[in-house]
């Protein structure tokens, strides 16, 4: 168990860092810049940025089961929280009103790589963060008993797992969008 300044100090800081990713999107989106030149060349600023927060993402739930195989928990609990917070606040500010661009008015339409591949990115991403936050609420003691998921280990590697698969669609849709 760790100290209670440890833990206070962690939430802080990951308070801080979400806040921070998350006013930094904001304020792209606020100021008009959001299509303008990105930092990797191809893309629109807000890609990017969006591209840059995921890799970050991924690396630190992929740190969080670490910690959690080390079985320092109460990190593990902190660092899990914190991602899941910032891939919900991502979703809500830049690719749910990303995916207005991406219309589908038939089943052909998804034969297009672009549009195909998004959607799919989508529905993988949107059934991760659910489970994601699912295990959050229910990590944090936020979920009434009665709500707990049974056999939450499996259902915490298998999101994991979804957030790489996500994230893999996630490069593919920068990719079909911006590259090629």
């Amino acid at each position: 168990m760790a100290a209670p300044g440890n833990k206070r100090s962690a939430i802080v800081t990951a308070a801080f860092m979400v806040a921070g990713s998350l006013a930094w999107v904001a304020g792209i989106s606020t100021s008009g810049l959001e299509g303008s030149r990105g930092f990797f060349g191809p893309g629109p600023l807000i890609a990017d940025a969006n591209l840059i927060l995921e890799i970050f993402l991924v690396a630190g739930l992929s740190y969080g089961f670490l910690l959690a195989r080390r079985g320092n928990i109460d990190a593990h609990q902190v660092n899990q929280t914190t991602w899941v917070i910032l891939n919900i606040g991502l979703i809500a500010l830049i690719m749910a009103g990303s995916m207005q661009d991406v219309n589908v008015s038939n089943a052909r339409d998804l034969a297009d790589w672009r549009v195909g591949v998004t959607w799919l990115h989508a529905a993988v991403g949107t059934l991760t963060a659910l489970a994601g936050l699912w295990i959050v609420l229910q990590m944090n003691d936020v979920l009434p008993p009665s709500l707990h998921a049974a056999g939450w280990k499996n259902l915490m590697r298998a999101t994991l797992a979804g957030y790489w698969l996500t994230a893999l669609f996630g490069f593919a849709t920068y990719y079909f969008w911006y590259i090629a």
